[in-house]
């Protein structure tokens, strides 16, 4: 088996190839089915979750929140209020708040993964709603493309019926 770097890309590209199609057949079997009336791409994107996805989802979703910002400000602005000015508490971490900015940078660097993860997934099931909906498009394009045809039929017909009753009359 080959190790070289150009294997391993080529191995991750046909993998995820893999799995963005087993997506699309699953979306298209989904939609077949019709039992449920969530949408059809929601109901994909939420089956291939795994723990971890779960799990990034919800941080982000928390992260991304008016309540989380509250919250934060809240602490922090308590954090700096004790220990800045309190009298009676002893200051755990004075001026220039040295363990505060230790607790922001581990929350930051824990927080931008959690969001990059979340945005991966967002941009996979954008792509397979735009999928979704290009398929529905040609579904209708075709639907349409027939209705007309029937359309100059009636019409042909309604044209020979018409030079007919001008034949007799």
């Amino acid at each position: 088996m080959d190790k070289s770097p150009d294997a391993s890309l080529e191995w991750r590209e046909l993998s995820a190839r893999v799995d963005h199609n087993e997506s699309k057949h699953r979306l298209r079997r989904h939609k077949a089915e019709e039992s449920d009336h969530k949408h059809p791409v929601n109901v994909v994107h939420h089956e291939d979750r795994t723990l971890g996805e779960r799990v990034a989802d919800h941080a982000a979703a928390t992260i991304g929140s008016w309540t989380f910002l509250i919250v934060q400000s809240a602490l922090l602005a308590i954090w700096i209020s004790v220990n800045a000015w309190a009298v009676f508490v002893a200051h755990w971490d004075p001026y220039p708040f040295i363990l505060l900015n230790l607790l922001l940078s581990v929350q930051a660097a824990y927080a931008a993964p959690v969001l990059m993860l979340a945005g991966v997934r967002q941009s996979k099931k954008d792509r397979l709603t735009l999928e979704h909906a290009a398929l529905e498009a040609d579904t209708s394009s075709e639907a349409i493309d027939r209705i007309l045809k029937n359309i100059r039929q009636n019409t042909e017909l309604t044209v020979q019926i018409l030079k007919e009753l001008e034949v007799e009359a």
